[in-house]
């Protein structure tokens, strides 16, 4: 049919964004004599319900025909003027959005399967036309979702997932629906996905949810909340353990220390690596010496906040001397660290009870264990 004939139906654009660089030039590539306009999977269309003028609306296919348009508009060549599709008739939107996820599903040929975010966006817009009664399974479950979502709410969805490339879970979204609050429902959605919770552990990011502020881009998808602050504990001195006070004994030292924030709760926690990884450089010839290198390795440290007494984890590497990458994490999640620290030497007070930072063999500063500025990093 005439592309100039077809318009995408406008409750069933089920994705946010038409991506179709490199599906129009598939299809370019896709001509031959048998393929005129190189589209190799036929769409679905529904004949336009307007009697003025005559027309299809095309529920299954949109980002095809998207891309035979740009192609035909840049290339004006009337081989990509047309529109390969079924007709059907007598559909309701429900039974269209059905045909669509599933035809979807398959990803075959120029097909991209649908997320389940773009599932329920789809729901949400057909949901005044649809009898719940009638629904069951995974469509029940997709109209619940979209009854307690917005549109708007689901496009900040869709950008998270951008920032972190990867998808919410029907079950996850399902968790984070009940967060009531606008500005915790997205605090634990950008914690769910960038800290990369799954399962079960999407409670975790829900309670959790602050940590969301220490992402780079959260601050870029949600800047109505990049200003919140984090709370702030009680200042709390961490236990002396079994040393104690004793006669001669005043102070603890503890060398080459980073400084480690609470995700959750922001209280700063002290962590010591030691050791390393060495690698041997073997030369082909059997005559120059091997040489033995430090090798780069990402380690974790898995621990509680000494304040709150939450799991967290660290994510360090070396890099040279005093100098480390370290991010910490509510998700065991592997993620690379690229927060750039410096090691510090720490004492502890008994007199003042506090610890206390050490350079040169001099104090400089007490270290501010409630999350403040320590001069250290971490």
């Amino acid at each position: 049919m005439p592309i100039d004939l077809v318009e995408p139906h406008p409750k069933l654009m089920l994705r946010f964004i038409y991506e179709i660089a490199a599906l129009a030039a598939l299809i370019k590539a896709a001509v031959d004599e048998n393929t005129p306009n190189g589209q190799l999977e036929p769409g679905r269309v529904v004949p336009l319900m307007d009697g003025k003028k005559k027309g299809y609306l095309v529920y299954v296919g949109v980002r095809r025909y998207f891309a035979l348009k740009w192609l035909y508009e840049k290339t004006h060549d009337a081989r990509f003027a047309v529109f390969n599709a079924y007709v059907d008739v007598g559909l309701s939107e429900l039974q269209m959005f059905v045909r669509a996820k599933m035809e979807n599903e398959d990803e075959k040929g120029e097909r991209q399967g649908l997320s389940v975010l773009e599932e329920v966006l789809g729901v949400y817009r057909i949901r005044d036309s649809v009898s719940p009664e009638k629904l069951d399974g995974g469509l029940k479950r997709l109209y619940e979702i979209s009854g307690r979502l917005t549109e708007v709410k689901l496009k900040k969805l869709y950008d998270v997932e951008r920032r972190t490339r990867s998808r919410f879970t029907l079950a996850q979204l399902e968790r984070l629906c009940a967060v009531k609050e606008d500005k915790d429902f997205y605090l634990a959605a950008a914690s769910t996905s960038g800290f990369g919770f799954r399962g079960d552990d999407v409670e975790k990011a829900v309670e959790g949810r602050n940590a969301a502020y220490s992402l780079d881009w959260f601050k870029d998808v949600f800047p109505e909340y990049a200003n919140g602050a984090l709370p702030v504990p009680q200042q709390q001195q961490p236990d002396e353990g079994d040393g104690g006070e004793e006669e001669g004994h005043f102070e603890a030292n503890e060398p080459a220390v980073i400084l480690a924030p609470c995700p959750r709760c922001t209280a700063v926690n002290m962590v010591r690596v030691q050791g390393q990884i060495e690698a041997e450089h073997i030369s082909p010839d059997p005559e120059e010496a091997s040489m033995t290198v430090v090798a780069e390795s990402v380690g974790r440290d898995d621990r509680e906040c000494w304040k709150c007494g939450k799991e967290f984890y660290v994510f360090f590497r070396h890099l040279e001397g005093s100098r480390f990458a370290a991010d910490t994490s509510p998700s065991k999640e592997f993620r690379y660290p690229t927060t750039i620290v410096e090691t510090i030497d720490v004492r502890y007070d008994y007199g003042e009870k506090v610890w206390q930072k050490v350079v040169g063999g001099k104090i400089a500063g007490t270290v501010d264990l409630s999350g403040g500025n320590n001069g250290g990093g971490g």
